[in-house]
């Protein structure tokens, strides 16, 4: 989940990214809080703050959760975040430090998976921005997945690797490190890791 990856998410968990006028949605209010409310569990969800990709509220919450139809237009990748991950989302698209070092605990749920992303470099947007080779990153579909925020203390002692079976860090060795936990399988991008 690269940058591209990171970008998508951080994207439509911040709303204000996008000033470009809102197009007329194929979806009902009703169908885009449906699409919100995928992402995370029940107990979760059902009380959740729900946005759409670009920060409108479609409904206000009683929980402190935020769950987002997705990145895009398309409503692919919905996700539900809490507090902790949604302040690490604004200081990542402001280009601001995060401090890895005490890093606070944090939680997100993306039960209906993400679109691909390099495992391995934030700034990588897109599939077209990989260098394909061996000593590249990881460009892999996440699948269905939970994502806790972690010191890197703790991230240091498990493996970067999203083929390995479990759970693996993504962006390994950067401020913006992250527990990945699959509910489901890891697979290549391009067919092979």
């Amino acid at each position: 989940m690269q940058k591209y990856v990171a970008l998508i998410f951080l994207i439509f968990f911040s709303g204000h990214v996008f000033a470009e006028a809102k197009a007329k949605s194929p979806y009902s209010k009703s169908a885009l809080i449906k699409i919100a409310m995928s992402a995370g569990p029940p107990s979760i969800s059902a009380e959740a703050t729900v946005m759409d990709y670009d920060g409108t509220v479609l409904r206000k919450g009683t929980n402190d959760w935020v769950c987002n139809t997705g990145g895009d237009p398309q409503r692919i990748n919905p996700a539900c975040l809490d507090k902790v991950w949604l302040d690490w989302n604004d200081r990542f698209m402001a280009g601001e430090k995060n401090d890895i070092e005490n890093q606070a605990f944090g939680q997100a749920y993306m039960l209906q998976g993400d679109v691909p992303v390099d495992n391995d470099v934030p700034s990588s947007y897109g599939m077209d921005d990989h260098v394909k080779g061996p000593k590249t990153g990881h460009f892999h579909d996440s699948g269905p997945h939970m994502m806790l925020l972690l010191p890197r203390a703790v991230l240091k002692q498990i493996t970067s690797d999203p083929y390995a079976g479990g759970s693996y860090v993504m962006f390994p060795n950067t401020e913006w490190e992250h527990l990945m936990i699959p509910v489901g399988d890891v697979k290549p991008s391009f067919g092979h890791h």
